[in-house]
This record gives C-alpha cells, structure tokens and sequence, in this order.
C-alpha cells in the first residue's frame, strides 16, 4: 500500500487492512457459498475503514475473475469500477450542503436497482453514512429491503446504527467492524509514517486508525498543544475568553470539541489517579501542562464539565452558533468550573 503523505487514506485495493481480515473472510465466504444476505449493515467506528471495505466487498462482488478472495482488478468490470463508470455500481452519500439523505434520493436509488442489470449480473449499492436518512427516506428503503430485487444487493455504512429504525436494522444481516487493538492501529500508522504523535492522534481519533491519518493533516490538531496552554491561561486570566472563542470559531467545531473533551478526559483521569494505578492519557505529551490545570478542580465539577462537552457535541450536529457555543464553553471553563450548571448551553442558530 503506498500513501504519499500523512492525512492521505489508502483506496479500496488496500483492503483487507489488518484488523478487517476476518470479517472479509465472512463476507467473502457468503460470497462464494451464494449466500450472499440482499442487505448488508457495515457498522464500526468512526475511521476504522468501513467505506474502504464497502467499497473493496463491491468490486469483488461485480469482479467477473476473482482471485484469492479479492477483486482480480483487470477484469472489464473491474477496469470500470476503478474508473468509476461502473453501470452496475450505485453509491449513495449526502447531497452538496445537505445535512440528510432524502427521500427523493432513495426513490431514484430503489428505481434504478429494480432494472435489469447491464452487465448481466448483481446489482450493487453503497449507502452512507446510512444514520443520515431522515425518516421518510428510511421508510422509503424499506420498502425495497422487503421486496428486493433480484442479484440486487444493498450494503448501508454507518457509525451510529442505533439512529437507524429497528425496521431497517432488523432487515439487514449485521457486519460489526471493532476498532483495531492499540498496538495494531500503531503499527500500521507507522508503516504509512513514523511518528511520535500516533497513540495522541489515535485516541483523538476515538480509535480509528483512518481517522487518525485524517487528523495528521490537520493544523488544529498539530497546534493541539497550544490549544492547551491557550486554556491554563485562560485560567489566569491572560486571554478574554470570548476573543479565544471567536478564534476557535473559524476551526471545525466537531473537533474543537473533540480536543476538548480529551483534554478534559485527561484531566478526570489525573484527578482520579490518587487511589488507582498510574493512567493512561490520551494527551501524554501534554502532561506538565494537564498537571498545571488540575489545580483548583476538583473531580465532580471535572465530571459535571465533560457530560456539558457530550451536549455540545451532540448540538453540533444540528445548525448552531459555533461562537456562541464555545463562549459559553470557554467563560465556565475560565471561571474554574466552579458556576456550573443545568442551564442550557447557549445555542442560538448561526
């Protein structure tokens, strides 16, 4: 597998990575038997490659000349999925400035797998991320996973299965990807680069190996430890927290919050540590300066803190003021957590 540069993903002939093997060689066995489930649910965590094996599992499943478990990558149907031109391969995502899959979308996607396929074999959709389908776009695919199509074949790609019906869930035979164990992740990591900033990246990243490829490329994550010192010295009170807010506005707020929360993370686990063994930080790189912002918290309010970062998380998937969510951030994290409360985070529509 060759990556030029960190922050660049492999493409779909990498796969099987390492840790994706077995359940490849599930998929693949269903293949090969003709017992090939007409619905399939790719779940796992965010970057473990789950649309990379989409992707692989589809040219293999349209390969005319398959070898040794793989898409032969030669074959007239191979040569046009590459180019992707293939007329038997259909992949569904969000519309350009779309926050969900529509049904208008799916009604296109469900009559165009019910012709006849044009190469004379299976017909082969992608859909994801598949929590993206509002309800009547749900309701509209369900009507094709109960009556499929002949050779027809739908594999739905998700992180949050749990934000998909029961109904559609409960049609579709379940292909669990668990994150890669650490040392696996680190070691392809550092196949693709050697670098001592791959365990904070990874746990960044939630686990995701691909993921933390992603966040290698990104400048707030490469100037993550400045984001840290920018919040001891909101604590004494050497920057106004709503000019910090307004910068940290114009960075995507997903991973604003991100950092913020395994800063946080770091710190309850610090704070905690007096009775248990030594922890394992996310941010181990930044420990002089997690020890430095301990002082003063105390555990519940560090608690308290962390479960108001999950609800800034779960807002910023829905239109919200980024500044003022992070205002509001910023201001209890400079007072020293000491005013926190229930009250609602201030999430005015942007």
């Amino acid at each position: 597998m060759a990556v030029n540069t960190v922050g660049a993903l492999p493409d779909w002939r990498a796969v099987p990575l390492p840790w994706q093997t077995s359940l490849w060689q599930r998929a693949g066995t269903w293949l090969q038997s003709g017992r090939l489930p007409h619905a399939l649910m790719l779940t796992g965590v965010e970057g473990s490659g789950k649309q990379l094996f989409a992707n692989a599992f589809a040219a293999l499943t349209l390969c005319r000349l398959p070898e040794n478990g793989r898409a032969c990558g030669h074959c007239p149907s191979c040569r046009q999925f590459a180019a992707g031109g293939h007329p038997d391969y259909h992949y569904l995502t969000l519309a350009e400035e779309k926050s969900a899959i529509l049904v208008d979308q799916i009604r296109e996607l469900c009559a165009t797998l019910a012709l006849t396929s044009l190469h004379g074999g299976r017909k082969l959709a992608v859909l994801s991320p598949a929590d993206a389908m509002n309800s009547n776009a749900a309701n509209s695919l369900l009507k094709t996973l109960e009556e499929p199509a002949p050779d027809t074949v739908l594999i739905l790609v998700t992180a949050q299965p749990a934000r998909l019906p029961a109904t559609i869930r409960s049609r579709c035979q379940m292909l669990s990807m668990p994150a890669p164990a650490t040392h696996t992740a680190l070691d392809w990591l550092n196949g693709v680069e050697s670098r001592s900033d791959w365990p904070a990246l990874l746990g960044i990243a939630g686990g995701g190996p691909l993921h933390a490829l992603q966040l290698a490329g990104t400048q707030l994550v490469r100037e993550r430890l400045g984001l840290f010192q920018m919040l001891l010295d909101l604590r004494s009170n050497k920057l106004n927290p709503l000019q910090c807010a307004g910068e940290l506005s114009r960075a995507p707020l997903p991973l604003v919050l991100r950092l913020l929360q395994t800063w946080t993370m770091d710190l309850v686990r610090l704070a905690s540590a007096a009775w248990t063994s030594p922890p394992v930080l996310i941010n181990a790189d930044a420990h002089a300066l997690l020890q430095s912002a301990l002082v003063g918290l105390n555990l519940r309010a560090l608690h308290a803190y962390l479960g108001r970062l999950n609800r800034a998380t779960a807002l910023a998937a829905t239109p919200v003021n980024a500044q003022l969510l992070l205002e509001d951030l910023l201001l209890q994290w400079a007072e020293g957590l000491g005013s926190l409360n229930t009250a609602p985070l201030a999430t005015a529509g942007g």
